[in-house]
């Protein structure tokens, strides 16, 4: 991932949050979080080789898919609840999100822009499915099961009533203030539900 999107997540969350990290990966980010921020966190990591480092830093993590992860947690448990780098790679995205903002009040979620212009010119005159740093598997190797552009992601945050507050986008050289549906190779947004938790 852009290192933008970390530095992005940082400002975001305050000192003392509650936070969720689903997708955890080798606890690296998350443990940064802990010791800058001052978060108290949670994971959750389907990899057990992946769950042991982070336990190994000292991160409470439970091994096992993002929904069974959501499923222990009561209401609105959680500040905030990250899904970073996993976004694409979710079986049923829509119920994620859902039980996301069940268990918390905010939600960040960071994503590969399929409409990025370097993807955009593979296809058009390669004719075949992209590889760039940012979707750096061939197709039969990537965990990536949907191709969305930012574009597309709005339309699914107005679906879920879901508000898109902040968004960071960076391309090759940096961040991607302008046209980032075409100029952004990766995406961060920090959602709010519009609907009132019961």
């Amino acid at each position: 991932m852009h290192p933008g999107i970390y530095a992005s997540v940082m400002k975001w969350i305050p000192e003392g949050s509650h936070v969720l990290d689903l997708g955890t990966g080798d606890g690296a980010f998350l443990d940064r979080l802990v010791r800058d921020k001052r978060i108290v966190a949670e994971g959750v990591e389907k990899n057990p080789a992946l769950v042991s480092l982070c336990i190994q830093r000292g991160l409470v993590v439970h091994q096992g898919n993002i929904m069974e992860g959501l499923d222990q947690y009561s209401d609105q448990s959680f500040d905030y609840v990250t899904l970073l780098g996993t976004f694409q790679e979710l079986l049923m995205p829509e119920e994620i999100v859902r039980e996301a903002f069940r268990v918390g009040k905010r939600v960040i979620v960071s994503y590969n822009n399929f409409a990025y212009y370097r993807v955009r010119l593979q296809i058009l005159f390669c004719g075949h499915t992209p590889i760039t740093p940012s979707l750096p598997q061939p197709w039969y190797r990537t965990a990536n099961l949907h191709f969305l552009s930012t574009l597309d992601f709005r339309e699914f945050c107005r679906a879920l009533d879901v508000s898109e507050t902040r968004r960071a986008c960076f391309g090759t050289h940096g961040a991607a203030a302008f046209w980032p549906n075409l100029l952004a190779a990766e995406v961060v947004s920090l959602l709010e539900s519009q609907t009132k938790p019961r």
